[in-house]
């Protein structure tokens, strides 16, 4: 599903205001209901470990303080510079997809059947059944299902409109180049980071697409947190339980996984920002191939007008 996204001459874009406009209280390290919260977040959503093969992690935190002024450079600094551009008409896909997992099919819980993209075959079928329900007993059917699991080269995660509902892929991975020229070969490309940045947060000069306040509910309530909304343009982007997602050119990613890397909640969330670019290398295996599941990429079509 494709959204159409007008396109806008001399748009102002980065970041160059530090904590301009945010709470001061909201960006210290003070905030000890946000940090609760986003351990809990953490804990019972999708991150980054699970596509590396890890346990979410928990790191020692500098005993440093951080000042107001470490937290403004460190906003600055994983934040793009500011700039004028014109950024072109485009259709843009409304959601991104993983990149190295293909999709198998929808397995339902209930039936224990998987319907969708191939007939599975009967040992698929028992690994998605022990992925969700390990001790195979009608109890297991009243219990709370895991958001999502990987298991071998399986990964599913639950539709959270239909909790019985997994959406179902494998492992098939491939490399920068390949899942790019992948893409042009349907007549579409990447978005760069000029057309991603205004796709999140269409040029306005806030730090975040919702705004600029951090509250707990942002990562707490998922009905109505922006987190796991469309934005104005009616795209999912830069949300919560997204990783890095594949752009042309460097830095090659825009947003990343959460992670709780520093004391201050406002710079935990940075990879949310719309504003947010660090260069960092992409995760590649011996033979070149990105971490599968680890990055998601979505496709656009520039209109010439």
């Amino acid at each position: 599903e494709f959204v159409f996204v007008p396109g806008q001459n001399e748009v102002i874009l980065g970041w160059d205001s530090g904590l301009s406009g945010l709470s001061g209280l909201d960006c210290s390290e003070e905030r000890q209901e946000l940090r609760f919260a986003f351990k809990r977040y953490l804990n019972q959503h999708l991150t980054g470990f699970m596509f590396l093969n890890q346990d979410v992690q928990e790191k020692d935190l500098s005993s440093e303080k951080l000042t107001t002024q470490i937290v403004e450079d460190g906003i600055n600094l994983m934040t793009s510079d500011l700039r004028k551009v014109n950024i072109p008409a485009m259709l843009v896909e409304k959601k991104p997809n993983f990149v190295g997992l293909r999709f198998i099919g929808n397995y339902s819980v209930v039936t224990g059947q998987l319907t969708g993209a191939e007939e599975p075959s009967p040992e698929t079928l028992e690994i998605l059944e022990e992925a969700v329900t390990p001790d195979n007993s009608m109890e297991a059917l009243f219990q709370d299902f895991p958001r999502a699991v990987r298991v071998d080269r399986y990964f599913m995660q639950q539709d959270l409109k239909n909790p019985d509902s997994f959406t179902c892929y494998v492992a098939d991975p491939v490399g920068y180049e390949e899942a790019r020229k992948e893409i042009e070969r349907t007549g579409m490309g990447l978005l760069n980071e000029d057309e991603w940045e205004y796709c999140c947060g269409s040029g306005t000069r806030r730090l975040f697409k919702w705004g600029n306040q951090l509250h707990r509910s942002l990562i707490q309530d998922e009905t109505n947190s922006p987190l796991w909304k469309e934005n104005m343009f009616g795209l999912e982007i830069a949300n919560a339980e997204f990783g890095p997602e594949l752009i042309e050119g460097r830095p090659y990613t825009k947003g990343a996984w959460l992670e709780e890397n520093f004391k201050a909640p406002v710079l935990n969330l940075l990879p949310l920002s719309s504003y947010y670019s660090v260069n960092l290398p992409l995760l590649v295996d011996p033979n070149g191939h990105l971490a599968a599941g680890y990055y998601c990429a979505r496709r656009a079509i520039r209109i010439e007008m």
